[in-house]
């Protein structure tokens, strides 16, 4: 398991900077050929050379100074979004890992083990809904409401804007909707199959409950195909991140990546100079990258933590 993990770490410093490569390349080349083709854009600086410029981008980037656009207003943009960008993914996972872990076990059967099928509708209906729909729907249902209440009725909960308070709840809503399902679906479906298995019809027939069952030993026995299942739970909510913090004016990571990538009068959003902004689409995608590449050594570090088989595998084929 070691060598694994060592492995692992040692190949995200190549990959982040891949990222943040490829991503600096293509907004060199694609923004003065969008700002030829768009004529109202703010005014674009001419590109220089793409290598000595990315070459100044990284030594001003680790320069102890902080020139360039890290000094100023887009540093503290970023880092604003950061934070915020954090804040909502942490609750709509910590949401959806407690909502769809409880929803996969209150929907799995003892005697004969299986699913309810309440579980497969619901189930379903969450995951034929991408995020972007269910946040259109709760705007809608939120301005239908008002419509039905008559003038001078207040939202239930604003729709845009940023705040720790009720401002979090439709975001958070549309970013845990299919997360949850999928937790759930998957926790009920590998619990169902674990209760079939031939240790625990031993167990019951030396007088144990099913709760007991259950909890020391069937529960203990999934937890590494769970982990696996709310770490691409965990992936879904950081993509979905820039359809949801766009589409409910959240100050995140994904809102500054969508500004970088729309032009800002084919929007309803602000005029915005960081259109395609190299630097700022290549900080930005590193970001994101770092986010992926670490949640899933934590995620192969816990799996085989609970699993020791698998680092048992490693250690034998690295032999």
């Amino acid at each position: 398991m070691l060598r694994y993990l060592t492995r692992r770490i040692l190949i995200i410093p190549f990959a982040l900077w891949l990222v943040n490569l490829l991503g600096f390349t293509y907004a060199h080349f694609a923004r003065p050929i969008r700002a030829a083709r768009t004529p109202y854009l703010p005014f674009v600086p001419e590109s220089g050379p793409l290598i000595p410029t990315y070459q100044t981008y990284l030594q001003t980037f680790f320069s102890p100074e902080r020139r360039s656009f890290i000094q100023g207003e887009v540093i503290i943009t970023i880092q604003s979004a950061i934070v915020a960008s954090l804040g909502l993914l942490s609750l709509a996972l910590v949401l959806s890992i407690v909502i769809g872990v409880i929803l996969g076990l209150s929907a799995v059967r003892n005697e004969p083990p299986g699913v309810r099928r309440w579980l497969t509708f619901v189930a379903t209906s969450g995951l034929a809904m991408p995020s972007f729909y269910i946040g259109s729907l709760l705007i809608v249902s939120s301005i239908s409401y008002v419509l039905w209440k008559g003038p001078g009725t207040a939202l239930p909960f604003p729709m845009q804007g940023f705040g720790w308070d009720n401002h979090l709840v439709l975001p958070t809503i549309a970013l845990m909707a299919r997360p949850t399902m999928q937790i759930a679906q998957l926790t009920a479906g590998v619990l169902s199959g674990e209760l079939s298995k031939q240790y625990i019809t031993a167990g019951r027939s030396l007088g144990q409950t099913w709760r007991s069952i259950r909890a020391k030993y069937a529960m203990r026995n999934i937890l590494a195909p769970v982990i696996l299942t709310i770490t691409g739970s965990f992936r879904l909510l950081v993509g979905e991140l820039v359809v949801v913090e766009w589409l409910f004016s959240w100050p995140g990571l994904g809102r500054l990546l969508a500004q970088t990538l729309v032009p800002p009068l084919l929007s309803s959003s602000q005029g915005t100079n960081l259109f395609l902004d190299p630097e700022v689409v290549a900080t930005v995608l590193t970001i994101f990258g770092a986010v992926f590449l670490f949640a899933d050594l934590i995620a192969s570090f816990l799996v085989r933590i609970f699993d020791p088989r698998l680092g048992f595998t490693d250690d034998a084929k690295a032999q």
